[in-house]
């Protein structure tokens, strides 16, 4: 008893409450307009990401233009980076030029990384707001430097922990990884078809969303397909879910999609899929079972798991706390799915610290009761795990902004962003 009751009085903290509650972050009818919130504008959004502080970026294809929403206070939207014109310039700010933005992801330390659909090109925005140009040239297929590498139609990106981007390819019926020292390659695909197989045996259809997991496993939503793929670190790829287009929930294969387009994981290996034509959030579990998360008919609500409607949801992430996104392309809106507890800063009421932050990846815990620590990077990634007791804590990561999530011994969860110089 006597140890129970100091685990609870060491951790005064909020327990994960699961709300399920849809809601509409920002968004209204389809324009431009920065604003806060529900008042703000946006024209075909088809991709997002989160930082590690939970601003949110949008990639707002229409628009020709990167969208930020603010984490805090009135979710104030402002405008990252481009001009609206169609064209192409690299640049800062609203000088430089898109052509259909899509896919979007973020580094560890703050940098956007954008497909830019019809330059066939995949760009970079500094967190000064300067665009460059990372790879592609003319549209077609080529593996090589990024000075002479060639793309289709890309849509989806996401990046691994050491900043290797991967690419769906859709135009090319290919899946393509960028390394950090610039070179261009394919991982899996060849001709359009179906195929399950290693690396250039396999076959795809469109793939055009990509997420990526702890264990450096791709997820692809195949659009014409109508699948869900998987490519492993060996560069295996299997069908996790889907067959033909329809719908129907089940075990793997015999569930159906009507163009799923956007996929993201979380740290239980469940799968979330913005299953388009079918306007629903679709579950996929470790084991391959497909269900309806949330999701019906075509139109607009915000409630509760069972009530909300969705028009067209296209791309979705995960924050760090477990909840969901969706930028939803013919709502011209993003929303939120509250899963799981809000990140705390101050809810220890002193009793715990965590020392110093920032740090340089090593740091104290002044605590007895903590019995497992992780950390997840930005992309919601899992980068270290310790399920011991812990007060000395010792990583090799990168410079960047991290979670650290601290279990005590009842289970009880807390929360604390921080900073890696």
């Amino acid at each position: 008893m006597k140890n129970k009751s100091f685990t609870i009085a060491v951790f005064i903290i909020t327990l994960i409450g699961y709300a399920q509650q849809v809601t509409t972050v920002a968004g209204s009818n389809p324009g431009y307009l920065d604003w806060p919130g529900i008042q703000a504008q946006f024209s075909d959004p088809m991709g997002l990401c989160i930082d590690a502080l939970g601003n949110i970026y949008v990639a707002d294809r229409s628009n020709n233009r990167i969208r930020k929403i603010e984490a805090t206070g009135n979710h104030m939207v402002s405008t990252v980076a481009g001009s609206g014109v169609e064209g192409y310039a690299d640049g800062i700010g609203v000088n430089a030029v898109f052509a259909g933005v899509e896919g979007i992801c973020i580094d560890q330390q703050g940098n956007l990384y954008v497909t830019d659909f019809w330059n066939y090109k995949i760009r970079k925005i500094t967190p000064a707001g300067v665009v460059t140009t990372v790879a592609g040239t003319t549209p077609g297929y080529a593996d090589g430097s990024v000075a002479i590498a060639k793309f289709g139609y890309i849509e989806g990106i996401c990046i691994d922990s050491l900043g290797n981007l991967f690419v769906a390819d859709g135009g090319n019926n290919r899946i393509r990884k960028i390394t950090p020292n610039g070179i261009v390659f394919t991982v899996a695909g060849s001709v359009e078809g179906y195929l399950d197989g290693i690396g250039p045996v396999a076959r795809f259809s469109y793939p055009n969303g990509i997420c990526i997991d702890n264990f450096n496993n791709l997820y692809v939503t195949e659009f014409s397909n109508q699948t869900i793929r998987k490519i492993d670190s060996s560069g295996m790829v299997t069908t996790v879910a889907g067959s033909t287009w329809g719908y129907a929930d089940g075990q793997g294969t015999d569930a159906q999609f009507k163009y799923p387009s956007g996929v993201c994981v979380d740290t239980y290996g469940n799968l979330f899929v913005a299953d388009s034509n079918n306007n629903r959030i679709r579950k996929i579990s470790p084991s391959g079972w497909v269900s309806t998360y949330t999701g019906s008919v075509f139109g607009y609500v915000d409630g509760t798991l069972s009530e909300a409607l969705f028009k067209s949801p296209w791309a979705i992430c995960n924050g760090f706390n477990g909840d969901l996104y969706i930028a939803e392309i013919d709502g011209d809106k993003i929303r939120k799915i509250e899963t799981s507890l809000s990140l705390n800063e101050n809810q220890i009421n002193n009793r715990y610290t965590l020392s110093p932050n920032p740090n340089n990846g090593n740091f104290t815990i002044a605590s007895d009761a903590v019995v497992k620590l992780e950390i997840f990077d930005n992309c919601g990634r899992q980068v270290f795990y310790n399920n011991n007791v812990l007060h000395n804590v010792s990583t090799d990561l990168s410079k960047g902004i991290y979670l650290v999530r601290i279990s005590n011994s009842n289970n009880e969860v807390s929360n604390e962003k921080i900073i890696i110089e």
